[in-house]
């Protein structure tokens, strides 16, 4: 189950780096905001597959 939260925070802290980056920053750095996402949704992406290989055995 901690691999599900774990797929949650990091989807809710990409939400926060893009209203971040548009509220406050004006969209001046889309950029580094888009490469940070990137990673976030990698990390969630390795906390899904384990998950799922979790669910399997």
């Amino acid at each position: 189950m901690k691999h599900i939260k774990g797929l949650y925070v990091t989807f809710v802290l990409m939400m926060v780096v893009i209203l971040v980056n548009t509220t406050i920053f004006n969209d001046k750095y889309s950029g580094i905001s888009m490469f940070v996402c990137l990673g976030l949704f990698l990390i969630g992406s390795t906390f899904f597959i384990n998950a799922k290989q979790l669910k399997g055995k």
